[in-house]
């Protein structure tokens, strides 16, 4: 029979950290000097709640870490789930300081101009935008499968934290014209500047189409970086 632990995730921390010092704080009440017993009856009381608090304001925002590795059915999920994090973090984090740095590239190109007039505003916010856009957007170019010339989208970078959130992004701008996950057989994504295709999982594995076939690799490690252009074509 296997013998399973108490404590094995952080929400069993919580649960016996909190239920200790509610236990231990009641037990050493009586000893307390009667002038510091209301300050510590309002440290039991507000105890408790500061901790439930906080407990939901991590179930909203960072719940990933409030699971063991034993919790997940496989290790490739809890592995897949810490690296997409941290690569998320680490690709804002380097996006904001690539953004400070063109913004204060853009000013200072644009610094001789006439702050006063109009015209001399419009250049320098001109600039700022369009460093901001070419730091923080894709820019997908469906119209060779649409036909539609006008079917061009800026996506957000950081919202792709790997190649099949953008794939997928993509088929549900062009599913009436394709069938899903046909990536590499009815399209293809390709870089703009080279041509170059991108390959996913099911061009690598020779997957047959219709068979879902997901690609945990960032955008990054395939060659897709902020401002860069890419077309969605037949292959």
């Amino acid at each position: 029979m296997n013998k399973t632990g108490v404590v094995k995730n952080p929400l069993s921390v919580i649960a016996i950290f909190a239920g200790v010092a509610e236990i231990s704080g009641t037990g050493v009440l009586p000893f307390i000097s009667p002038e510091n017993q209301e300050l510590y009856i309002w440290f039991l009381m507000s105890f408790p709640f500061t901790l439930v608090v906080l407990f939901f304001a991590v179930l909203n925002w960072n719940h990933k870490v409030l699971y063991a590795p034993s919790d997940y059915k496989e290790d490739e999920s809890f592995l897949e789930g810490v690296r997409s994090h941290g690569a998320d973090r680490l690709e804002i984090i380097t996006l904001n300081e690539k953004i400070e740095s063109d913004i204060a590239s853009a000013i200072d190109s644009t610094i001789t101009e006439d702050m006063t007039s109009e015209e001399g505003k419009n250049n320098v916010a001109r600039a700022v935008k369009e460093s901001i856009r070419k730091n923080t957007f894709i820019t997908v170019d469906v119209s060779s499968i649409t036909g539609e010339p006008d079917s061009v989208f800026e996506l957000p970078f950081v919202a792709f934290p790997t190649l099949s959130h953008l794939t997928d992004e993509i088929y549900f701008l062009i599913k009436n014209y394709v069938r899903p996950f046909e990536y590499g057989y009815s399209w293809v994504i390709k870089k703009s500047e080279n041509g170059e295709t991108i390959k996913n999982s099911r061009i690598i594995t020779g997957t047959e189409r219709g068979v879902p076939c997901p690609d945990k690799r960032s955008l990054s490690e395939v060659g897709i970086n902020p401002g860069v252009t890419i077309l969605v074509t037949r292959p």
